[in-house]
């Protein structure tokens, strides 16, 4: 393969480059072609705030074996049919080749895996135009070599390359380069190099494929002028999104044997440049997408425009750089895990895929899969707050802040909903859309009955405020949202002849248990405590508390078994198999005060009931409650139960269960990224320090946890099997507790703290 002007791809060694060189399989006649696609899982990426699957061939849509969508914040449609839904755009990633004979995106999408597109569309993409399969020539050999596709985790760049042996015997090195800049939240860019071993005229297509768009109906779409540009709506909101593309040929576009681009003549969103090839002499073309919503611009299609322009000029090289550098910024906080190679490479993976889909400009909330598809509507749910929020926190702050907008942005709903069902204060709605209203499908019960996301919510909320100390923050957005919750609980309770307050009527985080059930002690807890949350903020401010809030939330009934010594989960439970991690959650991430005596028994009853093709985020919370207990063995066991069944080659991407499900699962992603972060560190938040309880299981040989993050102090934590390191890089002294023992670092300091030693 030609060395290509962009720069090689990562190393197979390279720890950050995840890589692969399927789906191939031998074609029996001299080349090669594509197999085995079902067991493909397309590479993902995005900057936060749009983002993009990326198919085996580097660019462009397809339809197996996964989706390829392409997804921005905030598109989602209206609640006609009962509940909004996430829309996705054309695809705008299409740059194709073609020698007129056939494209090289033909080779990867035929029934054969030799030339064509989609499973019987006999149709494929040559210089703008749909035109019919062409077969090749008998005895040629054809199809794709030398093939490989690699994820740089460091910068989010998609690298794909092979060799394509088109219809007409023509042999070709492509090289694409795909990239959403982290940099501009808008921008992403397109490149393929391409070295011909043949004479002739060679078609570079750009295109904003409307087949990877869904619910959403085009406005407008045009080419010229060396652009061109589509605007959607999606369905029944009005949100609108334009997209526009700017493609620039080789640096001599005035050469002999150059034309374009010129766009096509059908009135479709596509153009093409046309180049006379010499045998050996790479050429390399770039596209410049923006994309741009209604949200963020009140003329998207004109910003859109020139924003693309702006990078045009800016060039790839610039932009490339560009990216490079803000992605270094988040790689800041880095997660090292030493001794053991994959565990380190599924880490970065996984809080990769975070910043995928979130990012410090946007007022958003992932969804359980965030940008990459429609998973679950595209709906936010406790996922966010409960799993993904709390492993950005950590050391993004800035980002996580996102989440919590979107929740304030949408408190009057959650006001409207509580008033709706008789009740004062905010229920937040189970899933959550583009307004903040139920989003929940009629037919299922939760969203009526699974009312423990408001204090989940509220959870969030009191956490940011622990870790940041802000304020402003708290004045503004906190104490509202923390309140608005408090009364709902406050009202919702019944209260009982003896002064004691039940909550009654709900579904627990188990939805297996549908019910509804009475006293579902993990919704119980959180009610009390998000009723003090709320209490201590407005303490916190200097302001008046309701006196409600602490009066209710110390007569809420925890239920207990005294006989088997474990809380039930609901009151009537009889030990039937659960969904998910339900009551353990008392010990984490709820802090409930109880001796660790209930908290392994609470894990030792229920960690057997629960459905081993359950969710993938219920061993991560198994193991954090184990690291805790100081068993680091047993923790570490579920921490590659945590991973293992649902991790999906090459990328490493999460699967909601063992059996597929939801699919880049990021509620697995965050949770597996809080066994390290909260797990083995022991990191809890406080007001006034931070509390560390360090444990290190005997197979890994260190820990590090880089740039976490508490009230403007920035800071590592070594976990090595002699000791753990505490050093602070900026701001005021640290107080770190460790054991009981309160002890301060110094900026520039460090301070050595004992790393407990395993029970088993």
């Amino acid at each position: 393969m030609n060395d290509q002007t962009r720069g090689g791809l990562a190393p197979a060694d390279d720890a950050w480059a995840l890589a692969t060189d399927g789906p191939l399989e031998a074609s029996g006649h001299g080349g090669a072609r594509i197999g085995a696609l079902v067991d493909h899982h397309p590479a993902f990426t995005g900057n936060g705030c749009f983002a993009v699957r990326v198919p085996a061939a580097g660019n462009g849509f397809a339809e197996t074996p996964v989706r390829t969508q392409f997804h921005v914040a905030g598109l989602y449609t209206g609640r006609d049919g009962g509940w909004s839904r996430k829309a996705s755009l054309p695809a705008w990633s299409t740059l194709d080749v073609s020698d007129g004979s056939g494209s090289f995106n033909a080779a990867f999408t035929s029934p054969t895996g030799e030339h064509g597109t989609a499973p019987g569309s006999g149709e494929q993409l040559i210089g703008g135009d749909w035109a019919p399969l062409t077969r090749p020539r008998a005895g040629a050999a054809r199809g794709i070599e030398r093939y490989r596709q690699c994820l740089d985790l460091r910068t989010g760049v998609i690298t794909t390359e092979a060799r394509w042996t088109s219809p007409a015997g023509r042999v070709t090195d492509v090289r694409y380069e795909v990239f959403t800049d982290r940099s501009r939240p808008t921008v992403a860019v397109v490149s393929v190099t391409v070295t011909p071993h043949w004479e002739g005229e060679l078609l570079v297509t750009d295109a904003l494929d409307e087949r990877g768009a869904s619910h959403t109906r085009t406005v407008e779409r045009g080419a010229g002028d060396g652009r061109i540009w589509a605007v959607v709506e999606a369905e029944g909101s009005g949100v609108t999104a334009a997209l526009v593309s700017v493609v620039h040929g080789p640096d001599s576009p005035g050469g002999p044997g150059y034309e374009g681009p010129r766009p096509a003549q059908d009135g479709t969103a596509s153009q093409t440049i046309s180049v006379h090839t010499s045998p050996g002499r790479p050429l390399t073309f770039t596209k410049y997408v923006s994309v741009v919503t209604s949200h963020t611009a009140d003329g998207p299609l004109s910003t859109a425009r020139a924003h693309a322009d702006e990078a045009a000029r800016a060039g790839h090289t610039q932009l490339a750089e560009d990216n490079r550098r803000a992605w270094q910024h988040e790689w800041e906080g880095d997660i090292v895990i030493r001794g053991d190679a994959t565990m380190q490479r599924r880490v970065r993976a996984s809080k990769f895929y975070l910043l995928t889909s979130a990012h410090e400009d946007s007022p958003w909330s992932p969804s359980p899969c965030g940008l990459s598809s429609d998973g679950y509507n595209g709906h936010v749910f406790w996922d966010t707050e409960t799993w993904i929020w709390p492993s950005l926190l950590a050391q993004h702050p800035h980002i996580a802040r996102g989440a919590l907008d979107y929740r304030v942005a949408r408190l009057d709903a959650a006001r409207a909903a509580a008033a709706e069902g008789g009740h004062r204060g905010a229920r937040f709605p189970w899933e959550s859309g583009l307004t903040g209203d139920e989003d929940t499908p009629g037919w299922v019960p939760f969203g009526h009955l699974e009312q423990h996301v408001s204090a989940d919510v509220a959870l969030a909320f009191w956490q940011y405020w622990l870790a940041t100390g802000d304020h402003a923050w708290l004045r503004t957005a906190g104490l509202p949202v923390l309140s608005a919750v408090a009364d709902f609980w406050a009202d919702r309770v019944t209260t009982d002849a003896d002064g004691r307050c039940h909550i009654n009527g709900v579904i627990p985080p188990d939805e297996y248990a549908v019910g509804p059930h009475d006293d579902s002690v993990y919704t119980n807890v959180a009610a009390r405590d998000a009723l003090r949350f709320a209490a201590r903020a407005a303490e916190a401010l200097g302001v008046s508390a309701d006196p409600r809030w602490a009066e209710t939330a110390d007569r809420i009934v925890v239920p207990f078994d005294e006989v088997l010594g474990i809380h039930p989960e609901f009151t009537g439970y009889d030990g039937q198999t659960i969904k998910q991690a339900d009551v353990v959650m008392l010990a984490y991430p709820w802090e409930n005060p109880q001796p660790p005596e209930v908290t392994r028994a609470d894990l030792e009853y229920y960690a057997p009931r629960t459905d081993k093709e359950g969710p993938s985020m219920t061993d991560s919370v198994h193991s954090i409650v184990l690291a805790e207990l100081g068993d680091a063995e047993a923790a570490f066991e579920y921490t590659r139960r945590s991973v293992e069944p649902f991790v999906r080659p090459p990328f490493e991407q999460f699967a909601e269960v063992r059996a597929g499900g939801a699919f880049t699962f990021l509620t697995g992603h965050g949770g597996f990224l809080q066994e390290f972060l909260y797990g083995y560190s022991g990191l809890r938040w406080r007001a006034d320090r931070v509390v560390l309880a360090p444990i290190l299981p005997g197979s890994l040989d260190g820990i590090t946890l880089r740039r976490l993050r508490w009230q403007g102090r920035v800071f590592d934590v070594d976990i090595r099997h002699d000791g753990t390191t505490v050093r602070l890089h900026t701001g005021e002294p640290l107080p770190v507790e460790t054991a009981g023992t309160l002890r301060h670092v110094a900026a520039g300091g460090e301070v050595m703290v004992a790393t407990r030693t395993s029970t088993s």
